[in-house]
């Protein structure tokens, strides 16, 4: 049975640890926020711009700030358990060791939000584009459903990084490839045919398409994809990352429990 109290442990513990260390706030907002203005000034031409096209740019800073948040809490959360000597205690409590993982999942993609609505604000101040988003209601869901898919997909490579030492390492080689092939940056159909089958694998490819769909007036759809099949494909998926991510710990606990040690790896 899915325990609440250690997600919502694993919640607090990562919001604390966000608060406590200001390096955090480099890679969750303030580098999702630049490449968007970024992008807005190389688009626009420094001009005032259509509200579209700011939206797709609030779009992948948000996107960004999600996924990078979800990915370098993987890497260094179980690493930082070690390191304090937290890890096996953990593990000795009783209670599932994914259920804080997973609280731990949902505040780092929780914080990619924030960063989406200040990139959104300010985006809106510095160019009076008049954003109208098409279904504010549809888009508001969809952005959860996206938040789930990174958090998935955050969860399951928490799980393989207890499985390694090089957990920092592997997350700095999987940012922007995964970022670019969830279509946050650009449309999948310009990205080459073994990527795009490669993104389409990815529970927040179809989300971050359902936040299109929801968002541009006029938007035809990944690959012909109607909104219900980017909901389906997205929740399908997210659930089978989740599913994996469980049967991956369950390994580990089995795997420590043989060895005697967690600090073996």
């Amino acid at each position: 049975m899915m325990s609440a109290r250690a997600i919502s442990a694993g919640f607090k513990q990562q919001a604390v640890q966000f608060f406590a260390d200001p390096q955090w706030i480099i890679p969750s907002l303030i580098s999702p926020f630049l490449l968007s203005m970024v992008m807005i000034f190389l688009s626009s031409g420094g001009t005032s711009i259509e509200g579209p096209l700011v939206l797709q740019a609030v779009l992948g800073g948000g996107v960004l700030g999600m996924w990078a948040n979800s990915l370098f809490s993987s890497s260094t959360s179980v690493s930082f358990d070690r390191i304090n000597g937290t890890f096996e205690p953990m593990l000795g409590s009783g209670t599932r060791i994914i259920y804080v993982l997973i609280g731990r999942s949902l505040w780092s993609t929780l914080i990619g939000l924030l960063n989406a609505f200040i990139v959104f604000a300010i985006a809106e101040v510095m160019f009076g584009a008049g954003l109208n988003v098409q279904n504010p209601i549809l888009f508001f869901l969809a952005l959860l459903m996206a938040m789930l898919s990174l958090s998935s997909v955050g969860l399951l490579i928490s799980t393989l990084f207890v499985l390694t030492r090089k957990g920092g390492t592997v997350s700095s080689v999987l940012e922007y490839p995964i970022y670019v092939m969830s279509g946050a940056l650009v449309p999948i159909s310009m990205l080459p045919q073994w990527m795009q089958s490669v993104s389409l694998a990815l529970a927040p490819t179809w989300g971050v398409d359902a936040i299109k769909y929801s968002a541009l007036e006029g938007y035809e759809g990944m690959l012909g994809m109607s909104f219900i099949t980017d909901v389906l494909m997205c929740l399908a998926l997210s659930i089978i990352f989740i599913v994996s991510a469980y049967v991956v710990m369950l390994y580990v606990e089995r795997k420590v429990l043989r060895d005697g040690t967690a600090t073996r790896y």
